[in-house]
């Protein structure tokens, strides 16, 4: 029996909150003109990254056992999509119409069909998404795409477009080949190499036993390897670019986690639980709350608070909103998903059974 994973659950919620940090400091930057975080020079977080391996991880966990399970390819993709495109195509037809009205919230291109149309499919385009964070979710479906391909009966042949795969994405991480086409390097970059070293991890952990206080020493350097990155990129100590050095703490941190939670069972709070399924909509949120925060304080002449806590504030107003999408519009959502699901394979079975009558 597959067991629980409540520290991978309560992990989910760092992807949201370490992108908050940063864009807490690019707002604080623009609209402020306030150092937030020291950390000027470090343009992304790497908590993406985390997200990118931390799919791979679970998708390898849930499913491994049905690889070669043609029947399972719909289900599968189901499954998966399901979980990203109903709240996110519920969050952009609700902010797409700002856009319209307020043409200075964006960068312009909002209103462009082509934007529009790429944005609601998750295509690639060399336009952000309207919400701009879905750049990663354009990555992610591609990934769930390719990996379908393991669940082939052909396995030799499935198994050979997923090598040429890596090693062609591999390639072109190293610069060994370069193209400025852009849907070449959407097919084939680093953050496919990010979602296979999820996968590794969870290969790892479902085939041998990591010795428990190793795994706990995988934690630490997996937690201290983020703001080390950052500092890093900050100071340049090392010449290491931060999408290396994040993904190897991401690799570090689920290695560490999953064999943690594998050997014992971790109880954690409600409330880490709650964030944990909320870290999708907070994810999905936080950029549009802060910029429609930043610019209602911006505008006001006198603010009784310092900037340090206009910062904290960006951060934690920008989690309530992203919790209350999540209790009143994700979840909802996702329980009328799952409920039209199971009504369907009642009235299939159902059917199916007159048939044999």
């Amino acid at each position: 029996m597959r067991k629980h994973l409540n520290l991978i659950q309560l992990s989910r919620a760092l992807v949201p909150f370490i992108v908050i940090l940063f864009h807490a400091e690019d707002f604080m930057k623009a609209y402020f003109d306030y150092n937030f975080l020291n950390l000027s020079a470090v343009k992304k977080s790497g908590g993406v990254y985390y997200f990118f391996a931390l799919s791979g991880f679970m998708i390898y966990y849930l499913y491994h056992k049905e690889f070669g399970n043609q029947k399972i390819i719909k289900d599968f993709l189901f499954n998966r999509l399901k979980r990203i495109y109903p709240i996110y195509w519920t969050l952009t037809v609700c902010i797409l119409p700002i856009y319209f009205v307020i043409p200075s919230f964006g960068e312009g291109n909002e209103r462009d069909i082509n934007t529009i149309i790429s944005s609601l499919l998750l295509l690639p385009s060399e336009n952000e998404p309207i919400i701009g964070v879905a750049w990663s979710l354009v990555h992610t479906v591609l990934f769930y795409l390719v990996f379908s391909l393991i669940f082939l009966k052909e396995r030799i042949i499935s198994r050979l477009i997923l090598f040429i795969w890596t090693v062609t994405s591999f390639v072109f991480s190293m610069n060994l080949l370069t193209t400025s086409n852009y849907f070449i390097n959407y097919l084939f970059n680093f953050n496919n190499l990010i979602f296979l070293s999820g996968i590794t991890c969870a290969y790892v952990v479902t085939k041998m036993k990591i010795n428990y206080y190793l795994s706990i020493v995988f934690v630490v350097l997996g937690i201290i390897g983020f703001p080390l990155s950052w500092l890093n990129t900050q100071y340049e100590f090392v010449n290491i670019s931060l999408q290396i050095t994040t993904s190897m703490s991401s690799v570090f941190l689920i290695l560490g986690l999953s064999s943690i939670d594998l050997q014992k069972e971790i109880n954690i709070p409600r409330f880490g639980k709650y964030l944990g399924n909320a870290s999708f909509s907070i994810y999905l949120t936080n950029f549009i709350s802060m910029s429609v925060i930043s610019k209602i304080l911006s505008s006001i002449s006198f603010l009784p608070i310092t900037k340090y806590a206009i910062g904290l504030l960006l951060i934690f107003i920008s989690i309530i909103v992203g919790c209350i999408v999540y209790s009143f519009i994700e979840k909802p959502l996702n329980q009328q998903i799952r409920k039209i699901q199971i009504n369907k394979q009642a009235r299939s079975y159902f059917s199916s059974n007159i048939a044999a009558k």
